[in-house]
């Protein structure tokens, strides 16, 4: 039965399948069974954690039962976030010895990054470290308290200037190619996104975004699930889109293709993607296309809240990084105010 502490969390024991027992704790009665079933899970399948469990045995195994079903994008985020920045530090410690300030060494060497890096490995840890408590590994955990590093390098918002869009869209001669840099750069898709849309989601002069098309071992993802709930949206079709996508051959079901018709996969992508940085003279990244859709909303005067649901960002903070000061246009609406921004670089 559960037993509350004096510290007002509450704890019981778990008898494992070779006699031992296990005392997991939970600061609610819903995070104490939680952790009960990760342990009964974890002994079902052999897994063998205890006192001297080190951070780096830890990790491999939060990332086996927790984050197996992430998107490989996100799962190697994490991934590298702990093999670049964390094993080094605290892999080989146990976890009941990681204290605050090593938390705090980990964070002090890449005070010099940009803001998003040390948000994800802080994260990163968070998760690792509350798994372990919620198992009943750690009594404290560590990162409690932590925050990224006040004078941190904040993250340059890259976008094209109108002149640098005038070259690219000029120097780009090959369908697909052209067709890929209009969607990210006209209706703001992440990369993925426009890798996965299909002709069937364009109706009319809107386009829904239902899929992502991500790669495994450079063959694409089956489960073609969306980053975010609020990524799928439908956005308007700017006018020079529309003019580029009716010139695209439609040689499969997707809009992006490989050149036999089918799914895109890394190595095609790769190939695609240098035909565009090949014939320009500044450095170019897919996102940088979405943040130049994000910057042109911005400068249309597209209210902030019509930002973020075009963009597919989960919160309206992520918008306000890079879309700050709005200035609303009376009369037009969000479809008006972008065909009118888009047309004036054309």
């Amino acid at each position: 039965m559960p037993k509350k502490r004096k510290d007002g969390r509450y704890q019981r024991k778990i008898t494992l399948s070779d006699g031992r027992q296990k005392i997991v704790y939970g600061r609610t009665l819903a995070e104490l069974n939680a952790a009960a079933d990760a342990v009964r899970d974890e002994d079902r399948q052999g897994i063998k954690v205890g006192d001297d469990t080190l951070v780096g045995e830890w990790a491999k195994i939060w990332i086996e039962k927790y984050k197996s079903d992430l998107r490989p994008n996100t799962l190697r985020m994490y991934k590298d976030a702990y093999n670049v920045h964390i094993l080094s530090a605290v892999g080989n410690m146990p976890l009941r010895t990681v204290k605050p300030v090593h938390i705090r060494d980990v964070m002090s060497s890449i005070a010099d990054k940009s803001e998003s890096l040390q948000h994800k490995v802080l994260i990163t840890m968070r998760q690792i470290f509350q798994t372990a408590r919620q198992n009943g590994l750690i009594v404290k955990d560590p990162t409690e308290g932590v925050k990224i590093t006040p004078h941190a390098k904040p993250d340059k918002v890259k976008h094209l200037t109108k002149d640098q869009v005038r070259t690219l869209l000029e120097a780009v001669t090959d369908d697909k190619a052209m067709a890929f840099v209009g969607l990210c750069l006209y209706c703001g898709l992440r990369r993925e996104e426009a890798m996965g849309l299909q002709w069937g989601d364009i109706k009319g002069s809107s386009l829904t975004v239902n899929r992502a098309l991500a790669f495994v071992k450079n063959q694409p993802d089956p489960s073609q699930e969306l980053k975010t709930k609020a990524a799928h949206r439908t956005i308007p079709i700017p006018e020079p889109l529309m003019d580029i996508l009716s010139n695209t051959p439609k040689t499969g079901l997707y809009v992006i293709t490989k050149a036999d018709g089918g799914p895109m996969t890394q190595m095609a992508f790769r190939r695609l993607w240098e035909k565009v940085t090949s014939v320009i003279d500044f450095p170019l990244h897919p996102h940088m296309l979405r943040h130049t859709y994000a910057t042109n909303l911005y400068y249309a005067g597209v209210d902030l809240r019509t930002a973020q649901y075009l963009l597919g960002h989960s919160s309206i903070q992520m918008t306000a990084q890079v879309y700050t000061h709005l200035d609303h246009m009376d009369g037009l609406s969000a479809a008006d105010k972008i065909n009118a921004q888009f047309a004036s670089i054309n």
